[in-house]
């Protein structure tokens, strides 16, 4: 007797969990908790992505005449360096860029002025550097980059300003080279020209060689 009361209670108890979930047992793994409100994040700010400096970019567009040596490197940390120094000296305005190379101060010495002799301008040096500690070469482009024995691109006069420095260093890297670019000198203001002056007439003017002498004179 009790048994079957016991097994009728399991039974009822089934029928009302069926019930419940649909007819099916129920799976706590397969319940779906409430959903709650969702923490927003917040982001942070993103950084402001600073152009890459391309120097052989910049200098080209000036003149693709401009000489590049090819084993050297633009280094950002020693443009910044010498962005305080050229300013100093040249202007706020003044645009810098450094590259270097661990190639011997006479390679790179060497190469460049064997390009710029090809300009007339260009007084003609020894291609090989004197024998002495830290040596440096500077150069004006737009004065020495003139009139080429070879038809080619040259460097305006007129437009940007470009001082090439090359720089022997104690340690690596062996060689540094620096591209100082100035604005373009402002052109000076046109001459105004002077109004030319009519010519003065003084006294009565004398009768031309096509006058008829009946007017050059009075009576009949």
């Amino acid at each position: 007797m009790k048994t079957r009361w016991a097994a009728g209670i399991g039974t009822a108890a089934l029928v009302l969990l069926a019930s419940c979930t649909g007819g099916k047992e129920s799976n706590a793994a397969e319940e779906q908790l409430p959903k709650k409100n969702p923490i927003v994040e917040s982001q942070p700010a993103a950084a402001v992505a600073t152009p890459a400096v391309d120097p052989k970019k910049d200098l080209k567009e000036i003149s693709g005449a401009i000489p590049i040596y090819a084993g050297a490197q633009y280094r950002e940390d020693l443009t910044r360096r010498d962005a305080v120094m050229v300013r100093n000296q040249y202007g706020p305005q003044t645009e810098v860029y450094t590259l270097a190379t661990n190639d011997s101060y006479p390679q790179v010495y060497h190469y460049y002025t064997t390009y710029l002799a090809q300009f007339r301008a260009y007084t003609p040096t020894s291609p090989y550097p004197p024998e002495q500690n830290w040596r440096t070469l500077e150069v004006q482009l737009n004065q020495v980059m003139q009139d080429p024995f070879i038809p080619g691109d040259t460097i305006s006069a007129a437009g940007k300003q470009v001082t090439l420095q090359i720089a022997e260093t104690e340690a690596e890297p062996k060689t540094v080279i620096r591209y100082i670019v100035r604005p373009a000198p402002a052109a000076p203001p046109a001459a105004a020209s002077a109004p030319v002056a009519a010519p003065a007439v003084t006294g009565s003017a004398a009768p031309t060689a096509a006058t008829p002498a009946s007017t050059a004179t009075s009576g009949k």
